[in-house]
């Protein structure tokens, strides 16, 4: 990273850049043509980075290390045969994360990783994760397991097959293992699942496994307009939507994990449990299943050795740009077949397509992707000079790292030379339309859970796969940003700082419900940074300009006092005068987020406030493994609304404290009273009813603090009303697939059961 950013400091020096804005390819010609000495040296640097970010693998090393992780895998497991309920279950998961540490380790050498994928699909097989087990027995032959001891493997992925109610899948087994001699043992195994086919077969409907459908892409809500006056292209609502139904759904075609997290490069599944790695990329990239791998495996081709290097990271937004392009360039070039031989013949074909009208609900996403708005004209130079150096530095490295231009070379009739400015120009101008466009999406995980870690091996939360042991839910505490999209639909909705819609991610998709009633003909609004309950217009405004290079004139930016809705949650009574107040200077708003909070003072008698008992406070919740901090924390908070009116930000954020830290230590053992429970539902009933006031009710941020006040009732020591409780339940059915299984199960076998009587 340090690397990149010290060759960038000296291309930048390099690079003198006081043209007007054209477009990019004339951006990028423009470095081309530079004093020879400066071009020499500016292509030096590029090719520098490349060599710089080179990773070499100590195959030996990395073997010795996962065999050693395999074998600490192999005591734990072979302690299961002593335990039963919970401490079998910890038993193996812990060998599962071992054997999980063991096969991310191997990377190129193969005899550790053949042994580390059979040993993690025994532990997975036991625990229930049949899917996934099956997956390993096949990685494992796939790096070559011993031959000697393959039949183990076909055993057990027979045993999965079955589990799984894989007829076609169990039979292929059962034939293979009748043709190879077995012990007594595994001849009796065999006759258990031939007696098991059987009984598949006696039913049609187990024979069929069906594979996870997309969800259909629904617009029928929608259409899109265009101002000729400089709006551009928008979307207005067709009929008109009630509150809470879909406006519009969108599968993204290519997306990035953000900061690096290791989801699913494929299907951006979060929550893994027996994660496949490229064995190449120094564990950096990940799949869910074999399948995924093999879906992805040829643009993952074209970003290994970036990978292997780290390049994607500290490139930062222009990795979703490359990644776009690799994935859409095959639908690109039959139509640049004959566009012409010349980078610029090339580019105004592209910029053709661009500027023509489509028809959006149904043109593809590379065509929609191609015409997606940008603000680069109005960047500054130090931006765009910036842009053209990352996109040359991916622009480079595709001719040097990989064979993508082979590809471009046999579709047209331009040289290498014309691909270098035509590439550089189409990542350039990709990542300026992703910058305005793309979105990033979230799932729910532990607050403290690592990046390259997995929730689903946590031996302490699980029962039974997706099934969280009782009082667990509440881990689930915190909303994640985990990857960047690139939805070309969604991005055609303008911006409001009181948007239409409220958006769900699960995997590759989004589905945008509708914030409130709209109306037929009316626009329907994105909000682009935080909406205007929870940021001041001047931030709104400085991220606007800075981001996106325009100013919002929306109906909460142009009204007299643009801040009344955010100062709402910043009322404060003097502890003086009695009067209320709002602090006044924005940077007080949220004093207690500063290194050095300023001096708070009333605006109506001047007086200084005394906010000593913060401090306090956080110590208190420090300690709430002690009744007697938990009650003095009680008090306090109860004290509070006294000075911190309604839904004030800082009252929430101290209650949300307060209720993670009651939940953690009750999760630990620690004995409560019955009363706590009734202070912690009503802090928890609080805090929703603050969420809903300032974000609204159908917002992901609802969901973890009703996971708290599912934690209580599952325990017996809250209850709300069944119309309350259907309300919430509701909730569920917005939450990407692998989350809601994991939630709508714990609403089964906890909370349920309290209300069937």
């Amino acid at each position: 990273m340090f690397a990149l950013a010290k060759v960038f400091v000296e291309q930048y020096e390099l690079f003198a850049f006081n043209e007007p804005y054209k477009n990019e390819l004339e951006i990028i010609k423009v470095w081309h043509t530079m004093p020879a000495a400066k071009l020499r040296r500016f292509k030096e640097l590029t090719e520098f980075v490349l060599q710089d970010l080179d990773e070499p693998t100590n195959v030996a090393s990395r073997a010795k290390h996962s065999r050693s992780l395999r074998e600490q895998g192999n005591q734990v497991y072979k302690t299961k045969s002593k335990k039963s309920g919970n401490d079998l279950t910890e038993c193996l998961l812990s060998a599962s994360r071992l054997y999980t540490q063991a096969i991310l380790e191997a990377e190129n050498a193969y005899e550790e990783l053949c042994l580390g994928f059979a040993n993690r699909a025994m532990a997975l097989q036991d625990f229930g994760y049949y899917e996934q087990a099956y997956d390993d027995c096949e990685c494992a032959l796939e790096f070559g397991y011993p031959k000697n001891m393959q039949h183990k493997l076909i055993m057990r992925q027979a045993y999965c097959a079955w589990k799984l109610g894989d007829a076609q899948k169990l039979g292929e087994h059962v034939a293979c293992l009748e043709q190879l001699e077995l012990n007594a043992s595994f001849t009796q195994q065999l006759e258990q699942l031939q007696q098991e086919l059987q009984l598949l077969q006696s039913n049609p409907q187990a024979e069929e496994v069906k594979e996870a459908k997309l969800d259909e892409v629904k617009r029928n809500n929608t259409e899109i307009s265009t101002d000729a006056g400089g709006r551009g292209r928008y979307m207005i609502a067709s009929q008109r939507i009630k509150e809470g139904e879909i406006v519009f759904t969108e599968q993204a075609e290519c997306f990035v994990p953000t900061q690096g997290r290791l989801i699913c490069q494929q299907c951006a599944a979060s929550l893994l449990c027996a994660p496949i790695p490229c064995t190449r990329c120094h564990q950096r990239v990940v799949y869910c299943s074999r399948r995924c791998r093999q879906l992805h495996a040829t643009i993952h081709g074209y970003e290994c050795e970036a990978y292997r290097r780290d390049l994607l990271l500290p490139i930062g937004p222009f990795h979703l740009a490359l990644r776009l392009v690799l994935t859409y360039m095959p639908q690109w070039l039959p139509q640049l077949r004959n566009g012409g031989s010349t980078a610029a013949e090339l580019w105004q074909t592209l910029i053709s397509i661009a500027s023509a009208e489509h028809h959006w609900p149904t043109a593809p996403q590379h065509t929609q992707s191609l015409c997606m708005m940008h603000h680069l004209d109005k960047a500054d130079a130090s931006k765009l000079i910036y842009c053209v150096l990352s996109a040359n530095q991916l622009q480079v490295y595709l001719y040097k790292c990989t064979n993508f231009y082979d590809q471009l070379l046999a579709s047209t009739a331009a040289s290498a030379e014309d691909w270098h400015l035509l590439l550089a120009a189409l990542i350039a101008r990709t990542n300026n339309q992703l910058l305005n466009n793309a979105h990033v999406g979230d799932a729910i995980l532990p607050r403290d859970l690592g990046f390259n870690e997995f929730v689903l091996l946590r031996p302490q939360l699980w029962r039974a796969p997706f099934r969280l042991r009782l009082g667990c839910l509440h881990k689930f505490d915190r909303t994640t940003l985990v990857k960047s999209l690139n939805l070309p639909y969604y991005g055609l909705c303008n911006h409001a700082c009181e948007p239409s819609l409220r958006s769900w991610y699960d995997g590759r998709s989004v589905s945008s419900y509708a914030a409130r009633n709209i109306e037929p003909g009316e626009e329907i609004f994105n909000c682009y940074t935080l909406n205007y309950k929870m940021s001041s217009f001047a931030k709104r405004k400085e991220q606007l300009e800075q981001t996106f290079n325009f100013q919002c004139s929306c109906s909460k930016c142009v009204r007299a006092e643009p801040d009344q809705d955010y100062f709402a949650f910043h009322r404060y009574r003097c502890q003086h005068c009695e009067q209320i107040f709002v602090p006044a200077q924005l940077a007080e708003l949220s004093w207690w987020q500063e290194p050095e909070p300023p001096q708070i003072c009333c605006t109506v008698c001047q007086a200084p406030q005394d906010f000593s008992w913060h401090e306090e406070f956080l110590v208190l919740c420090a300690c709430c493994d002690k009744p007697n901090a938990r009650h003095e924390a009680y008090k306090v908070l109860d004290y509070l609304r006294n000075w911190l009116l309604d839904y004030h930000s800082l009252r929430q954020c101290l209650a949300k404290k307060l209720i993670l830290a009651c939940l953690t230590a009750k999760a630990a053992g620690h004995p409560f009273e019955d009363t706590e429970f009734g202070h912690l539902g009503r802090i928890m009933e609080y805090v929703l009813a603050g969420t809903e006031a300032q974000i609204g009710s159908n917002a992901v941020e609802y969901i973890p603090i009703m996971g708290c006040l599912f934690d209580l009732i599952a325990w017996g020591k809250y209850k709300c009303s069944k119309q309350r409780l259907a309300k919430m339940r509701a909730k569920l059915d917005y939450l990407a697939g692998e989350t809601r299984r994991i939630f709508v199960n714990y609403y089964n076998d906890f909370i349920e059961p309290h209300y069937s009587s």
